[in-house]
């Protein structure tokens, strides 16, 4: 067996609801294969398919990059719900053996952090399909704030602007509400001539929440042509936003920075510029994506160091890998 010293690799593994990266890199931190595969959530898709779709992703990387097993030096997996005592004893039971001490489990909001921190500590605050903020203080306390799902929660989130969008259609429909772009809109990305007619394609949609969720593009361009129902959506979605983030702030007791995560805050997004221009707090937004945020969990928590050369590498070659 060899020495943690002589181990060359390292393995991150980005478990999302709708897919999976894996990739690794050296100690050099140069990135030599990514992969991506179906989505891994344990919340939301059976064992099973989680844990082919992990030992498949990790399984590549590694073939790509020449790697055998035992010179890996830490496996990182970054999972949604990860933090839950079930799932992370599923995990150990499926990995831990073959990897002798070198696997190291997490909740998936710790890779996104790290992506903007490089391994320090900080809060994330990610809106996507929905919204949490998540802190990890100097102290290694952690700290959750939202993310209860879209029935009671994931305020701010695409899922929100998009379900709050549809209610405007249809008070303007109505004559509840003010007329608003965004009809005109609905109606074209729905393939329909009636606003009554959104109904059943929205209850009826194979993923209802996904394709609300998908809706908040309209939105963005509805407030771009200076619709001003769309641009009061956004700005009470930057509000909520924020309000999560400081109070995970107020949680921690700690000047921390706030790094922004997730397809809504990481594109150039008017709820993005909205959330940085009202945001009392300061902003980090990510260079690398959450897959190389969890290639560093995996070089930290294996006890290697990240200087300045180790993070150019990795912020150069993962970039190139991600885009090829």
């Amino acid at each position: 067996m060899r020495s943690s010293n002589e181990k060359k690799w390292f393995i991150g593994i980005d478990g999302g609801g709708t897919k999976t990266k894996a990739a690794i890199c050296d100690r050099a931190g140069r990135v030599m294969a990514v992969e991506v595969g179906e989505g891994s959530n344990p919340l939301s898709r059976p064992w099973e398919e989680v844990e082919h779709t992990l030992r498949t992703c990790m399984n590549q990387v590694q073939q790509q990059a020449g790697a055998k097993q035992e010179d890996v030096a830490g496996l990182y997996i970054g999972l949604g719900g990860a933090e839950h005592q079930p799932i992370k004893e599923l995990l150990r039971s499926a990995f831990n053996d073959p990897w002798q001490g070198r696997l190291f489990i997490d909740n998936d909001a710790i890779a996104a952090l790290y992506a903007g921190t490089w391994g320090e500590p900080g809060i994330v605050l990610i809106c996507g399909t929905g919204s949490i903020a998540y802190a990890l203080t100097e102290q290694g306390e952690r700290h959750r704030v939202g993310g209860w799902g879209y029935l009671v929660g994931d305020e701010g989130s695409g899922f929100d602007l998009g379900k709050k969008a549809a209610i405007a259609v249809l008070r303007a429909h109505d004559g509840r509400g003010e007329q608003t772009m965004l009809t005109e809109l609905f109606l074209t990305h729905y393939k329909v001539q009636q606003p009554n007619e959104l109904i059943s394609l929205i209850y009826n949609a194979a993923n209802p929440r996904m394709g609300l969720a998908q809706a908040s593009g309209l939105v963005e361009s509805a407030a771009a042509s200076g619709d001003t129902i769309a641009s009061q959506l956004i700005s009470d979605a930057a509000d909520s936003l924020i309000e999560l983030a400081t109070t995970c702030l107020r949680k921690t007791k700690e000047s921390l920075p706030v790094v922004l995560a997730g397809g809504l805050l990481t594109a150039k997004t008017m709820l993005c510029q909205e959330l940085k221009q009202k945001a009392p707090f300061a902003t980090v937004v990510p260079s690398v994506s959450p897959v190389i945020g969890s290639l560093v969990a995996a070089m930290v928590r294996s006890g290697n160091g990240l200087d300045e050369g180790i993070k150019s590498q990795l912020l150069t070659s993962g970039t190139e890998l991600e885009k090829g």
